[in-house]
């Protein structure tokens, strides 16, 4: 078993061409130094939080495995008796109310396929609400191509109200229910101008004010509100909200705080993190924030809330602690030992200079502990972040590291005369640091011998 440090700078990753500059070698000289003398590339994320970077590199999937689920019933819903039930309470004379979230093209095929579905037993008229998700400007494009594929293809429904998810789970909801129960509010037909208007505001998806395409959607009594979602959401303020004025049955695709009709559980993963520690018998230690915690520990064990003998925890509330790390590093029996170090979670241009410098000290000492114990170091990133970051008073600018992120490689074996790394994404990561612990693994590996492919040598 090799001990192996993986050194995650999560939110930091390779500027893009559109990007307000913030990295150079005079504010990380350590970083730079590495980049030069190390094994070094760049690999690919579609992540942009740690929710959605643990998930890929411990589960492989880029998107949440309840996609591949619905993907298994697109032409036979019928096939769970749930959707019977939930057919059965709508009313003739009612309205049927879709809250579509909308996160990837392939959320249009399930929508397609369930509007067929519910036209084999149901001619109620359907009103299709979007709900925005993404935190990422650049997904307006895919947002914009699949709400006119909706308008044009889908003539038996329209789309009424879109709204961003944290604008729905807002406390204030006057102006939603106002928009819900009246039709009074923001009005835009042509979206291509609306989207236009958002991506010039750099307002994010999720953050979308609420606004109608359509007239016919408000709310009666015994309507049926379906919320077609793939992962969980507390939508107990707005049901609240609903439920005061209105008669009416909630559903929703899969679990969501505050509605009881449910159609299907959530799916596992048969791969995990958990899963591939057990194949090679290590265990790890990730050091992170306390409300990170148990989202983390989830998908580190394959979607499910459970206790692992592999998998521990350490609280870095505090701060890393560069004395306390080489502590750890040297005196645990962890195999392998993650350290989280956010760099996103900021809101000025000089925040993010003084963490990046922060975190520059920091992989200093660890580097230099590693080089000298001779420990495997892995320096990467599970996501980039994209955000609007204050330049000064009255000047803001677009930092944006999303796309692709680091790899350096610290090792006695892997130097740059023998070795090379090859591009790959973030689970080709997580392959890599399980096979340097014991090459029993057998994964798909991102450090490669100069002139062919081989296995990573045992060490």
């Amino acid at each position: 078993m090799k001990k192996t440090i993986l050194f995650l700078m999560n939110g930091f990753g390779i500027e893009q061409l559109n990007s307000y500059n913030i990295y150079n070698a005079n504010l990380m000289p350590n970083l730079d130094f590495y980049t030069k003398n190390y094994l070094f590339t760049s690999i690919e994320s579609k992540a942009h939080d740690l929710i959605s970077g643990y998930r890929t590199f411990s589960t492989g999937s880029d998107l949440p495995l309840t996609y591949s689920l619905i993907d298994n019933y697109v032409d036979n819903f019928s096939n769970n008796k749930n959707f019977d039930f939930y057919l059965n309470g709508i009313k003739p004379e009612n309205k049927i109310h879709l809250f579509l979230s909308l996160e990837s093209d392939k959320c249009y095929d399930h929508l397609k396929a369930f509007i067929k579905f519910i036209r084999t037993k149901k001619n109620n008229p359907i009103y299709i609400h979007l709900v925005l998700t993404a935190n990422n400007t650049n997904n307006y494009k895919t947002i914009e191509k699949i709400i006119n594929k909706i308008s044009y293809d889908m003539k038996e429904c329209k789309i009424g109200m879109i709204v961003g998810l944290n604008a729905l789970n807002a406390i204030n909801l006057t102006a939603f229910m106002n928009l819900y129960k009246n039709e009074v509010g923001e009005k835009w037909r042509e979206i291509t101008k609306k989207i236009s208007a958002l991506v010039n505001a750099k307002t994010k998806p999720f953050n979308v004010k609420e606004f109608y395409m359509n007239e016919g959607f408000k709310i009666n009594n015994d309507d049926s509100l379906f919320f077609f979602n793939y992962e969980y959401c507390d939508l107990t303020n707005f049901i609240n909200n609903v439920s005061k004025g209105f008669n009416v049955n909630f559903y929703s695709l899969f679990g969501i705080n505050g509605i009881k009709y449910t159609m299907f559980a959530y799916p596992k993963s048969g791969i995990s993190m958990l899963n591939s520690l057990n194949k090679i018998d290590a265990k790890a230690l990730i050091l992170t924030n306390k409300d990170s915690i148990k989202f983390l520990n989830y998908y580190c064990c394959g979607l499910e809330n459970v206790l692992s003998e592999r998998i521990f925890f350490t609280k870095t509330d505090n701060g890393l602690n560069p004395n306390l790390l080489k502590s750890i590093i040297k005196d645990s029996d962890y195999d392998l030992i993650i350290i989280n170090y956010q760099v996103d979670n900021v809101e000025k241009v000089d925040e993010l200079k003084d963490k990046l410098s922060k975190l520059d000290s920091i992989l200093k000492v660890i580097h230099d502990f590693c080089v000298e114990k001779e420990i495997s170091l892995f320096i990467s990133s599970l996501y980039g972040m994209q955000k609007e970051l204050a330049v000064d008073n009255f000047v803001k600018a677009v930092v944006d590291f999303s796309g692709k992120v680091p790899f350096i490689v610290v090792d006695p074996i892997f130097n740059k005369s023998n070795f090379m790394v090859t591009q790959g994404n973030i689970f080709n990561l997580a392959d890599t640091v399980y096979t340097n612990i014991n090459n029993k693994y057998n994964g798909i590996v991102l450090i490669r011998k100069k002139g062919y492919i081989t296995k990573m040598l045992k060490k």
